[in-house]
């Protein structure tokens, strides 16, 4: 099916959007392919649409931050199928049949090292394929003239109809692929024996042999640690070995790393000496996040320290605060961690408690007012803890008073929870007052 006469409209796209304000995130060689097919201006369209399209697959309840970043893994993969959609359909040669984008290739692989099941991701192509007919239908109307519409809107029907067929055929047999390299790989074996492990399912492996790594006699520190999607760096140093490297340091004597896709990594350090693990001697790792649980032995604590891990990289996600370099000890977010399980009914339960006192710019009266309470609302210990003279804790206390509509001193433990959580929780300024 040759479309050049009638695909020549692709060529016309152009986003709503200024050009210098949409920055691709495919491959190079992808944009400079598009650009030199349809031309800057339709290549920006499908930048700018894939925005919206990424979107599709990301649950919209979700807090803002995790839910931006969610589409932001999610864009190089649409942008490419989008891109060398509109080329063939420009240029009137045929859908590719066999293959993926090398951006769809790695985005598979990842869905493949975290489980994500095909069902799916089919899911979300078939979601995605809806949206694009869409869109391409409309702008078809738009650029072509009425009286030459009809038979080039066959022929992109016909298009769209090869394109979601191959295209799910191919990502199919790419995931099949995947799947099978992965689960004959040595990392790939080892990652799946301690998902059994950790959900407490029956294997007939003997788990340290395989694993190379005591559980039943020794007490685990489990570390997770984690690199941003978008930070430029994240080749700098695998962070395999510098997990490896963290262990070594707080005296591990064994080691298990367990790579969960590429830019998180599960690992343990075993003691035969629990009073040895050198635990609050982790630092800071640039431009990585690094979750730590507390000390636990056995098998059970295996698991359970990992879930501290978890609990404590969960908390990270909720805060707006958070910087790409920050190690968090679960010892001091269990508390955070606990409240924040249902984190729409925290952000729900912080909004109604505080009001205004919850806005991001009152955050001085917020430690004020926590401090406060943690001093027995004591404003000359309170002043002492905080640095200032005692007059100013008096003047900021009752200026949070008018902000709450009541004493402070009424319901403590609630105001003081919810205090507590104010910086973990993803504040949305739309809901305070200006």
């Amino acid at each position: 099916m040759r479309m050049s006469a009638t695909g020549s409209w692709v060529c016309r796209l152009h986003p709503t959007a200024p050009l210098d304000e949409l920055e691709p995130t495919c491959l190079p060689e992808t944009w400079n392919r598009t650009v030199a097919g349809i031309g800057i201006g339709a290549s920006s369209w499908a930048v700018e649409f894939c925005h919206e399209l990424a979107g599709l697959a990301v649950d919209p309840d979700i807090l803002a931050l995790r839910r931006a970043e969610a589409v932001e893994e999610l864009r190089p993969t649409a942008e490419a199928v989008v891109m060398e959609a509109l080329v063939a359909l420009c240029h009137g040669r045929p859908v590719p049949t066999t293959t993926v984008p090398p951006e769809t290739t790695r985005q598979i692989a990842r869905a493949v090292r975290q489980r994500i099941p095909l069902e799916r991701i089919l899911a979300f192509q078939r979601a995605s394929h809806a949206r694009f007919s869409d869109a391409l239908v409309s702008e078809f109307r738009r650029l072509v003239p009425a009286d030459r519409q009809s038979e080039g809107l066959s022929d992109l029907s016909r298009f769209l109809v090869d394109l979601v067929s191959s295209f799910s055929l191919a990502c199919s047999a790419a995931y099949a692929a995947e799947e099978q390299a992965w689960l004959t790989s040595i990392d790939g074996s080892r990652r799946e024996l301690v998902r059994t492990l950790l959900r407490g399912d029956h294997t007939n492996l003997d788990p340290a042999k395989a694993l190379r790594y005591e559980l039943a006699n020794r007490t685990h520190v489990s570390l997770i640690l984690r690199r941003d999607a978008r930070d430029d760096d994240a080749e700098s140093e695998g962070l395999d070995r510098v997990a490896a490297k963290l262990l070594t340091r707080i005296g591990a004597t064994a080691h298990l790393v367990i790579p969960s896709d590429d830019r998180e990594v599960w690992a343990w350090g075993g003691f035969t000496d629990p009073r040895s693990a050198a635990v609050r001697s982790i630092p800071v790792v640039p431009g990585a996040l690094v979750a730590v649980g507390r000390p636990s032995h056995g098998l059970d604590g295996f698991r359970a320290t990992h879930e501290e891990a978890k609990a404590a990289a969960r908390v990270t996600l909720y805060s707006a605060a958070r910087s790409r370099g920050r190690t968090v000890f679960f010892e001091d977010v269990r508390l955070a961690a606990l409240l924040t399980s249902d984190p729409e009914r925290a952000q729900i339960f912080v909004r109604d408690e505080l009001g205004a006192l919850g806005h991001p710019r009152e955050s001085l009266l917020q430690e004020t007012v926590r401090v406060y309470l943690e001093c027995n609302c004591s404003p000359a210990t309170a002043a002492a803890r905080l640095d200032v003279v005692k007059n100013t804790v008096v003047y900021r206390i009752r200026r949070a008073e008018q902000m709450l509509g009541r004493s402070v001193k009424e319901q403590q433990g609630i105001l003081w929870a919810a205090l507590h959580l104010v910086d973990v929780v993803d504040p949305v300024e739309s809901q305070y007052s200006a």
